[in-house]
């Protein structure tokens, strides 16, 4: 095997492009406007993508066999044979014992948090992605906690529709991945082989928890930013009105749906993300209004 060719499974293994997740941490320090937690948040940030990065090891580990049924699984470092399941377990192993002791050292709460969200992901990988609804709202408690982490570092108060809002969204992410997944797959035995939450679901039944996850988002985030009487973040809103639509298009039109992708990937989100952004630092330096 070639250095470059086993660097390449290494990355696939530890998935450092799943990472954009965990940026979820800085939410809290950035709306609170507490830069001098810029450092902490930052350690933290990495901490979690140890985390993160521990429970993929040992979700490729662990899925081995079916991952070899899957139609793009079966790519996976440890399915292909490019990484041995012990490898993988001993790796998770490390990572975890070092992210879980750093953060009980940076902070209790902090390590606390970071504690359950391993346990939830490990809850995951073991049994509640074989459950439907169980597993999408695992997925979106992850994204909840991350919040909560980056709160607990300064012990910053975030508002209840922040949290709701950041759910929702995540719960919508996941429930397009989930109809990619039921789309991708080709015939009715793999699908339910590889992913067994897939027989509690069916593209319309998907259909329509998307619907409502996308509407409470809407919902929630518009409470969020009037009752935070913010000034350049109300420009926010058709932002994420659109990038919700975006989303909904690449699931239903394109057939895509794998968040981590599209959200690094197409074009449009990326522009919408990049407006998001400019938006965002304007309120947090609190730039005049221009109206």
């Amino acid at each position: 095997m070639s250095a470059s060719r086993r660097i390449l499974s290494w990355i696939q293994l530890l998935r450092p492009h799943q990472y954009v997740k965990n940026g979820l941490i800085f939410v809290p320090m950035v709306f609170a406007r507490r830069w001098e937690l810029w450092d902490e948040t930052s350690l933290g940030f990495g901490l979690f993508c140890m985390a993160a990065s521990a429970v993929y090891a040992v979700n490729d580990a662990w899925d081995a066999e079916a991952d070899r049924k899957h139609p793009e699984k079966r790519y996976r470092p440890v399915a292909s044979g490019m990484i041995s399941p012990l490898t993988a377990y001993l790796t998770a192993l490390l990572l975890l014992v070092l992210s879980l002791s750093s953060a009980f050292g940076m902070q209790a709460t902090f390590g606390i948090v970071l504690t359950l969200y391993f346990l939830n992901n490990l809850a995951y990988t073991f049994w509640l992605k074989r459950l439907a609804l169980w597993d999408v709202f695992s997925i979106s408690a992850g994204f909840f906690m991350r919040i909560y982490a980056g709160a607990s570092i300064g012990h910053i108060v975030v508002s209840e529709y922040l949290f709701m809002a950041v759910f929702f969204l995540s719960l919508f992410f996941a429930l397009g991945k989930r109809r990619y997944e039921l789309i991708l797959q080709p015939s009715e035995e793999i699908a339910t082989q590889s992913r067994k939450s897939l027989r509690g679901y069916s593209v319309y039944y998907l259909d329509q928890l998307m619907s409502i996850s996308a509407t409470l988002t809407l919902v929630v985030y518009v409470l969020y930013i009037v009752h935070g009487q913010f000034t350049w973040l109300l420009g926010t809103l058709p932002v994420v009105v659109m990038g919700i639509f975006r989303y909904y298009y690449l699931t239903h039109i394109r057939n895509a749906g794998e968040p981590s992708r599209e959200l690094l990937t197409d074009p449009m989100l990326l522009g919408l993300g990049g407006i998001y952004a400019v938006l965002t630092i304007l309120e947090m330096i609190k730039f005049p209004w221009l109206f």
